[in-house]
């Protein structure tokens, strides 16, 4: 850009979320395409802004806290008179995919953000401004912050100025017979490790998206939830031995720690694992309404 970088969010650890500020002399300056959508923040005095994104040329009075929208991989022709000082954020591909499948419901494969020179939009200013803040000075959780930010961020603009495609629906791939035994199997004998949805996923070469559907509609319930469920009835077995130590009882159910398993045993059964290993019979006999089985 043919100006000073004022600041930015290089050094900082942001995921999927970039910003930067700058002071911006007079220019007439075409810009190649980039990756990532980008949301420009007016933060000076009121000043005549052209663009050009195809053949013709868009023109607009720029005011302070007006807000400019380009497209991912969106070649731009822009001139201005006057010197000008804006904050860009820029969203990823990846982050605008993830949200608008998350959203609605499906998968997409593609999402194109409307190309608009100025509008006044009081919660982009906002969250523009607020991401500026961060940025110039960052604080206890910001990535964490900034990730919430720019999530609203890309929901607003998801329902507001773009347009998804979809992928073409197919027949869904289903978890059923020997495929859903050999996955139950697998879950069981790595129960003591982390078990992503991801990992199940790539054990059944299926899709995160399309593995979560398919899992829920075999055993009627999310995969996280049938984990904890397993590590559940596993904790409840092994607490019948009063030779096992609870932290290492909570080692092979895969919890994080005997802390995790006494909170997830209490939610779950109503009692601690101590209670529970002075009730053998708890032990042994399902909870009423657990249908988890492997």
């Amino acid at each position: 850009m043919p100006g000073e970088i004022l600041g930015s969010s290089d050094t900082l650890d942001w995921s999927d979320v970039i910003q930067r500020s700058y002071r911006l002399s007079a220019a007439d300056v075409c810009v190649p395409p980039v990756d990532h959508f980008a949301i420009m923040l007016q933060c000076s005095k009121p000043a005549e802004l052209q663009r050009r994104t195809g053949s013709k040329w868009v023109r607009s009075r720029y005011a302070p806290d007006d807000v400019s929208l380009l497209s991912v991989a969106r070649q731009s022709h822009w001139r201005w008179l006057d010197d000008l000082h804006v904050s860009h954020v820029y969203l990823s591909r990846n982050l605008l995919t993830r949200v608008a499948e998350e959203i609605a419901g499906r998968s997409v494969t593609d999402v194109v953000l409307h190309d608009i020179l100025v509008t006044t939009d009081p919660l982009l200013a906002r969250l523009v401004n607020a991401i500026t803040a961060e940025a110039a000075a960052p604080a206890l959780g910001g990535s964490v912050y900034v990730d919430a930010l720019a999530t609203q961020m890309a929901v607003h603009l998801l329902r507001r100025y773009s347009t998804l495609q979809y992928r073409q629906m197919t027949p869904q791939p289903k978890l059923d017979g020997s495929r859903l035994r050999e996955l139950q199997a697998f879950m069981e004998e790595h129960l003591h490790d982390a078990l992503s949805v991801t990992r199940l996923a790539e054990q059944v070469g299926m899709g995160s998206w399309t593995f979560s559907r398919a899992f829920k509609q075999a055993t009627g319930c999310p995969a996280h939830q049938y984990i904890i469920g397993a590590r559940i009835k596993r904790a409840k077995r092994l607490l019948a031995d009063p030779t096992l130590v609870l932290s290492d009882i909570a080692a092979q159910c895969g919890f994080s720690d005997q802390a995790h398993m006494t909170r997830l045993l209490k939610a779950s059964l109503g009692v601690t694992p101590r209670q529970l290993r002075n009730r053998p019979d708890c032990a042994i006999d399902q909870p009423s309404g657990d249908s988890l089985s492997l």
